[in-house]
């Protein structure tokens, strides 16, 4: 089984907690007054991987805790909230992203029935060097949230020398 490390970014509100609980019901969440403070934080076994996925706090103040959960990610998840125009913070989290070396995926996040275009995001962020794929679904619906597990593996099958962390069973040699 290999491990990977995926750290879940966005800003303030964006279904970063959400998306978590999704994936992984009952993930830990340490939170106060309902906002994420420190991180979300859960684990799942998915077609080979282990993943260790952590979701970080999206407001500004928490900037350092999103630095220090962030180190040694092998693949990041950007939950942009496709409800709330495109700001400065959102660019911070692009340039953050960017300079990270670290491939990542964009999940826009839509309230259920909304209908939005994948070429809509990439008129928002461009097209980063490190933009593995667009992803637009619903966190809290869970609409998309298996085809995005599905795309996490994809990015780490398609990059294992990312992969640090290795667990190989032990063979004796006769």
């Amino acid at each position: 089984m290999k491990l990977a490390k995926v750290v879940i970014v966005g800003k303030d509100e964006a279904g970063k907690s959400t998306l978590v609980q999704n994936i992984i019901p009952g993930a830990m969440n340490i939170e106060r007054q309902g906002r994420t403070i420190a991180l979300d934080y859960g684990n799942k076994e998915h077609k080979g991987y282990k993943l260790h996925l952590f979701g970080t706090p999206g407001q500004t103040r928490f900037r350092i805790v999103r630095d220090i959960v962030a180190r040694g990610m092998d693949v990041a998840v950007w939950v942009l909230d496709y409800s709330r125009r495109f700001d400065e913070r959102d660019q911070e989290i692009l340039d953050f992203l960017n300079e990270s070396g670290v491939p990542f995926i964009v999940f826009a996040n839509i309230k259920p029935g909304v209908q939005k275009e994948r070429r809509k995001v990439t008129r928002l962020i461009g097209e980063p060097e490190g933009l593995n794929g667009i992803i637009i679904g619903s966190a809290k619906s869970g609409f998309r949230v298996a085809e995005l597990l599905g795309e996490i593996v994809r990015v780490l099958s398609a990059d294992d020398s990312t992969i640090s962390k290795t667990t190989t069973p032990q063979t004796s040699a006769d």
